[in-house]
């Protein structure tokens, strides 16, 4: 029977091994697509709104409204100049450029 430090340990690794994931491949996908000029807007108004949402929403516990707002800032905009992105995509783009902040101020 796994005893609660046990537990703790394999959450601990768990969580590791996600970071290590994310880091490792969602990362530098964002970076190659910030390469590619038909992407390269799309994130940087990605990364414009999830600065501007941070500083709107400065209390803690906001992350839903947060994201809730980067989403309709961009799908608006991406509305606006006829660009094509899927909501999954969307939301793995948003969090992965909140990721990439939190790790740029460490």
């Amino acid at each position: 029977m796994l005893t609660d430090e046990m537990t703790m340990i394999l959450i601990r690794i768990i969580i590791s091994v996600c970071i290590a994931l994310f880091t490792a491949y969602v990362v530098p996908y964002i970076e190659e697509l910030r390469q590619d000029k038909r992407y390269g807007s799309v994130i940087n108004m990605i990364i414009l709104a999830v600065k501007a949402a941070e500083q709107q929403f400065k209390e803690p516990g906001q992350g839903k409204a947060k994201k809730a707002e980067v989403i309709r800032f961009v799908s608006d905009w991406l509305m606006k100049n006829g660009i094509k992105v899927t909501d999954e995509e969307l939301s793995q783009l948003i969090e992965a450029a909140v990721f990439q902040m939190k790790q740029e101020t460490k």
